[in-house]
Formats: C-alpha cells, sequence, structure tokens
C-alpha cells in the first residue's frame, strides 16, 4: 500500500484507538507498526495523535508526492525492458500462448518415443532455448501438434 494511503487509513483508525491497538488491528507488532508508519518520511504527533508528513522544504514535498506512485507504475517502471521485449515478441508475431490443454492439472500424461531427424530436433531444441526459455520442450512439441491439427483439419 502507498505510504500516503496508509497513513490516511491508519489516521482513521487513531481518531478511536491508540497506537498499540491499531497495531494489534493490522497484526502487526507495537515496533515494527511504528518502523513501518514511518516509511515515506511521515512522523507521529502525540499530541493529534496523527500521522503527518515530514518535509523540510516546499521543494522536498513535491519529491515526495513525485515519488508517491500507484504500484501499477513502479511495477512498470521497473521491468521496462521485460514488457518492451514482450511487446516486441507480440509485434512480430513471436508471442506464444500455449493452449490451457497443455498445462492443465487434470490432465493425463503419457511417455511416447518418436524417431525424428537429429538435425531438425537439435534446431528446434536451440530455436526453443534461444526463444522460449520458459517453456518445457515437451509443451512446445504438444503445441505444434495442436497448431498442425488446427492448420489441417477441414
Amino acid at each position: 500500500m502507498k505510504p500516503s494511503i496508509r497513513v490516511k487509513e491508519v489516521n482513521l483508525l487513531l481518531q478511536k484507538y491508540d497506537l498499540k491497538k491499531v497495531g494489534e488491528i493490522v497484526g502487526i507488532p507495537y515496533s515494527t507498526f511504528t518502523k513501518e508508519m514511518r516509511v515515506g518520511d511521515y512522523f507521529y504527533h502525540q499530541s493529534d495523535k496523527k500521522y503527518y508528513p515530514f518535509v523540510k522544504s516546499e521543494e522536498e514535498r513535491f519529491k515526495a508526492d513525485q515519488k508517491d506512485e500507484p504500484y501499477e507504475l513502479s511495477f512498470m517502471k521497473e521491468n521496462f525492458d521485460a514488457l518492451k521485449g514482450l511487446l516486441e515478441m507480440y509485434q512480430s508475431n513471436r508471442l506464444l500462448m500455449l493452449d490451457e490443454r497443455i498445462y492443465s492439472k487434470e490432465v493425463k500424461y503419457e511417455n511416447k518415443s518418436f524417431k525424428m531427424n537429429t538435425e531438425l530436433y537439435n534446431d528446434f531444441k536451440k530455436f526453443c532455448e534461444e526463444y522460449y526459455p520458459q517453456f518445457k520442450i515437451q509443451d512446445l512439441i504438444c503445441q505444434s501438434i495442436l497448431d498442425f491439427q488446427s492448420k489441417y483439419s477441414r
């Protein structure tokens, strides 16, 4: 939860309860609770029984407001390169979505032996490791079978 939202919620609880009781309500030990509440430069004013932002200057206050961004935005900033890679894969038609039947927990598995051209299998394996390392080769082969059926069914 963003510090500013957390402080608003806690300040509402502090209208009815003291700090120790609020810590109990949220299920955090008192010392951990007070330490966590200081994150984002907030301080507890005892006579007001309320948390306030700790600001040394107006410029710092503006910077603090800029840092207090939604979780989704900070996630996107942290994972920008991965998201950019996904977008590039999607645009180049390399984004692969496996059919849910392949990874379903209810599915039964059966071992099969196939005779394959070694060179073609090694090329396929290398391709999969380079472009789709997150998938098991057996799952990619299953998806290939489904794609074949879909493409050549009448």
